[in-house]
């Protein structure tokens, strides 16, 4: 019987779910040959260097974490109430994100960071990226850095790459046997049109997650807030733990 596990991937704090790959490989999941990690957006990138790079991958992304605070900032401590205001700032200003500067801005980071490999068919990675032309979700192979710059793109700081964009940002998390998320979701108080519009965007979200976790063997979600949001080790062990319990509840 196969094993299908799913992450979330909206925010940089993904970059904690090597945690959870340290917690299957103790228990030999990773071994299996019926497993298959599905990820999207931030959480594809532990996933390929830990399975690229393993014996440094943690090391890696502690020392990426700081960087991709700045890099990302416009989620990098995530807050509908203030992605409100940064979605009213940038209607105020009329500013739009330049399609080639935000694909160049991404490819300089994934460059610095990424391995130059190939994500196949049969590997057991698999990357989602959401096709705006196709309207529809898709799992991606090729080029990891490629791959990558088409799975990561998110409203606010980058435009679409190719006409992809992040599919946390619009399905959530891909269908899994066991799901893995970070619940960061705070309802708040709308009082201007961009925060309607970003209350209605995140309640669709929330439908579809809501969808998928029902449909899963097990779900754990992750609660972040003050200063974890900033400690990567922190963020790591809280993904360590999630796996364990996943472990626990799906073998």
């Amino acid at each position: 019987m196969s094993l299908r596990i799913s992450l979330g991937g909206d925010i940089p704090h993904y970059l904690g779910a090597i945690g959870l790959l340290n917690a299957l490989s103790e228990k030999k999941v990773t071994e299996r040959e019926d497993l298959e990690i599905h990820c999207s957006g931030f959480s594809c990138i532990p996933l390929i260097l830990w399975t690229y790079q393993r014996n440094n991958s943690y090391s890696i992304l502690s020392t990426m974490w700081g960087e991709a605070s700045k890099f990302f900032k416009g989620i990098s401590k995530p807050s509908l109430p203030d992605i409100g205001k940064d979605i009213l700032l940038l209607y105020k200003m009329q500013k739009k994100v330049d399609l080639e500067s935000s694909r160049q801005k991404l490819s300089e980071f994934v460059e610095k960071w990424i391995p130059n490999v190939e994500i196949e068919e049969h590997d057991k990675i698999k990357i989602h990226a959401f096709n705006l032309d196709k309207k529809q979700n898709e799992i991606l192979y090729g080029n990891a850095r490629e791959v990558l710059i088409h799975a990561l793109p998110y409203p606010i700081d980058f435009a679409p790459v190719d006409g992809y964009i992040s599919s946390s940002w619009v399905v959530g998390i891909p269908e899994g046997d066991g799901i893995i998320y970070i619940d960061w979701y705070v309802p708040f108080e709308p009082r201007r049109a961009t925060d309607f519009l970003l209350m209605a965007t995140f309640a669709r979200t929330s439908s579809l997650i809501k969808r998928v976790t029902e449909k899963a063997k097990a779900t754990v979600s992750i609660r972040l807030s003050g200063s974890a949001f900033t400690d990567f080790r922190y963020v790591s062990n809280r993904f360590y733990l999630a796996g364990k319990e996943l472990i626990e509840k799906c073998l």
